[in-house]
């Protein structure tokens, strides 16, 4: 297998962000790239609640 593909947001992560990495790395595994979510940064209050 290759070398992951990593899918992050933006810096100071929210929910969206954290969100659109989750979806779009599941996206990409389906059609067959290896991809991991990741954030960068730490997560504010609401979303490590989330």
């Amino acid at each position: 297998m290759s070398l992951p593909i990593y899918v992050i947001g933006h810096k100071n992560p929210d929910t969206d962000s954290i969100c659109a990495a989750l979806a779009l790395a599941e996206l990409k595994r389906q059609t067959g790239i290896n991809a991991v979510a990741a954030r960068l940064g730490t997560l504010n209050p609401e979303t490590k609640f989330i």
